[in-house]
């Protein structure tokens, strides 16, 4: 593939990205929700990260390689995104701090498995519609989506970087998700906690009668 049909092809998983993301917390939540740091249907890091796995893996057939190795990669991409984004913007557009195993909320263990298996079904599954799909255009139409994709991307950058004070309000999903997981949690720890004073007077009863 060229490098001009790789792009179209980060546009598509952009665009496949934001449906998931947006579909996850919609779900979670209850009530539609539209993520991404742009107004526009698009995440990038889900481009980024699918294109990276079509380069990385165009002649990899073992599905293990492309999960551990999508893992490791995706996790590095979205924890120094997540960083960069925090840094310029003061803000954050995603959070795990309610997730076991994470590293300063940025990632979890949960989401980088996750990761890993989306990359399999994507190079196994989705990739080869996608890659088909994006050669079969014309040259022409290929240079006209992407010139129409950046146009739309940098006004929509220009928009965003404008109203960036005002997108506390945008982002209202990452704090409800939190509430979610806590209590979440919260739920677990009772149940884990009545199984485990369940079992603890199980065992002092028959305890008890080994005794007598």
């Amino acid at each position: 593939m060229t490098l001009s049909q790789y792009f179209v092809c980060f546009i598509v998983y952009g665009f496949f990205g934001w449906i998931y993301e947006s579909l996850y917390y919609s779900v979670q939540l209850r009530k539609p929700v539209n993520t991404g740091f742009l107004h526009v249907c698009f995440c990038p890091i889900y481009g980024f990260a699918c294109v990276g796995n079509a380069i990385l893996f165009k002649n990899t057939e073992n599905s293990m390689i492309i999960f551990v190795t999508s893992m490791l990669m995706i996790s590095m991409m979205e924890y120094f995104s997540s960083w960069i984004l925090e840094a310029l913007f003061e803000k954050r557009w995603w959070d795990y701090s309610g997730w076991p195993v994470n590293i300063n909320g940025r990632v979890s263990l949960l989401s980088s498995l996750a990761f890993g298996v989306m990359s399999v079904a994507q190079m196994k599954l989705l990739h080869p519609s996608v890659a088909g799909f994006v050669i079969r255009l014309s040259e022409k139409y290929t240079y006209i989506t992407i010139l129409l994709f950046m146009a739309i991307i940098m006004l929509d950058c220009l928009v965003t970087i404008r109203d960036m004070d005002k997108k506390d309000g945008k982002l209202w999903f990452v704090n409800e998700q939190m509430s979610v997981i806590r209590n979440a949690n919260e739920k677990f720890s009772e149940k884990l906690k009545g199984i485990t004073d369940k079992y603890s007077d199980a065992k002092n009863r028959i305890r008890d009668r080994m005794g007598r």
